[in-house]
């Protein structure tokens, strides 16, 4: 159904939050079980870059009354492969969840389906990551990006080059001695001060996935941990971002987008922290329309 769309909210998962075998600790069955309620309260799954686009044009006339965006971040392994967890078995990657909606339900229930999964640049920090945040056996590789993005159920975007992740060892840190003396803010994307710290975190992670890809990324960045440098959304974004095929950026501010939202600072919410049931999402959801 078409018609006035006055907010539409963005979903986001993590693939990598696999703590228990229930909804409640395990963000596979979060999105699985959030898709066939979606499904059932009659919300229709769109691309963040439709929203982007409609955003851009003053208006969203011809969408779904109820509109609602789905994303990944930090896109490891368990965005595509299906992995056999240490502790909780075999985890469901979360595109083959969406293929599992697709097989039950018919291609007609979500005619636009699609998450966009927002992945780390760097190989050295994801493989460092891959050892202090997952369980070392090599699930943050980047082979599985190209596939993905062509197919077009997940679509791949920037999450920066390393995350300014606190996990990652000194010597990582910017992978260049000569910005060492810069690291010791690492853990916080929020100390980005100068148009180069800038160009290495968003401008190197654009170019490298134009390589991988073949063709452009989504046209929208995800800030890590959701924190907003100004200097990034006030300055670098606007003037530089266009220009890399960027135009827009999410947080993880707890709100729905709206015709009026700042596109340089979209609201997401985060499964696990803004919901911890489905009726916890049927509620969020309630009133947004």
């Amino acid at each position: 159904m078409l018609g006035t769309v006055p907010s539409i909210p963005i979903l986001t998962y993590h693939g990598i939050h696999v703590d228990g075998d229930d909804y409640a600790a395990n963000d596979h069955i979060g999105l699985q079980r959030d898709l066939t309620l979606l499904h059932e309260l009659g919300w229709q799954v769109i691309a963040l870059e439709t929203l982007i686009q409609a955003l851009l044009k003053g208006g969203w006339a011809d969408l779904p009354t109820r509109s609602v965006v789905l994303t990944l971040d930090d896109g490891s392994w368990f965005d595509w492969y299906d992995l056999p967890h240490p502790v909780h078995g075999m985890q469901r990657s979360m595109v083959n969840i969406l293929r599992d909606f697709q097989q039950q339900y018919g291609s007609d229930a979500q005619p636009r389906l699609q998450a966009t999964s927002f992945v780390i640049g760097s190989a050295s920090a994801r493989e460092a990551l891959d050892q202090s945040c997952l369980i070392g056996r090599d699930w943050w590789g980047d082979d599985w990006r190209n596939q993905a993005h062509s197919e077009g159920l997940l679509q791949i975007g920037n999450h920066s080059w390393d995350h300014r992740h606190a996990a990652l060892p000194p010597g990582l840190r910017y992978e260049s001695a000569d910005k060492d003396d810069r690291c010791i803010e690492y853990g916080s994307f929020a100390q980005l001060s100068d148009k180069q710290e800038c160009d290495w975190q968003i401008r190197q992670t654009q170019i490298y996935l134009h390589e991988i890809l073949g063709t452009a990324p989504s046209p929208v960045f995800a800030y890590p941990y959701g924190q907003v440098p100004e200097i990034v959304a006030a300055e670098y974004l606007p003037r530089y971002g266009p220009g890399m095929g960027l135009l827009a950026a999410v947080t993880t501010a707890a709100d729905v987008v709206t015709p009026d939202s700042n596109r340089w600072r979209l609201p997401r919410y985060v499964f696990r922290r803004d919901w911890h049931s489905p009726d916890g999402l049927a509620e969020l959801l309630a009133g947004k329309v």
